[in-house]
């Protein structure tokens, strides 16, 4: 059973973001051998992940999330079963997050991963990756 989740979190310190930014190999090696894909949005402090793979597999991964201390106030946002994927062709985009949220921000000003529903947040995300595809 195929799933997708979306969580956000906020960094320890800006060392972080270094850390996440350098170790996308590291994930990607791992999440193509876990059959994970997603996308990872890092910046201004905050990390908005979507992870989509088997059901089992992407509690796993975000179990050792919720276990890293490299980042805090971890929050599930979303989580679905899914029919197919979305990020099917990507172990682990990544999106500095100003760019997110300077489209973002155009709809949704006041937009904050953490004050908004988990449903309208995942869609904005996907919606966002959507145009840049057409783009």
């Amino acid at each position: 059973m195929l799933v997708r989740l979306l969580y956000v979190s906020r960094e320890i310190d800006n060392k972080t973001a270094n850390l996440a930014e350098s170790s996308l190999d590291r994930f990607r090696e791992s999440n193509t051998q876990n059959d994970i894909t997603g996308v990872l949005c890092e910046g201004e402090g905050l990390f908005l992940q979507v992870l989509e793979g088997e059901r089992s597999n992407v509690n796993i991964l975000y179990a050792s999330i919720l276990r890293d201390t490299r980042h805090k106030d971890i929050e599930l946002l979303y989580f679905e079963e899914i029919k197919e994927r979305f990020f099917d062709a990507w172990t682990m985009e990544y999106i500095h997050i100003k760019f997110l949220y300077q489209a973002i921000k155009n709809k949704h000003p006041d937009f904050d991963p953490y004050l908004y529903p988990g449903k309208l947040s995942i869609e904005i995300v996907m919606d966002y990756l959507k145009t840049e595809d057409a783009g």
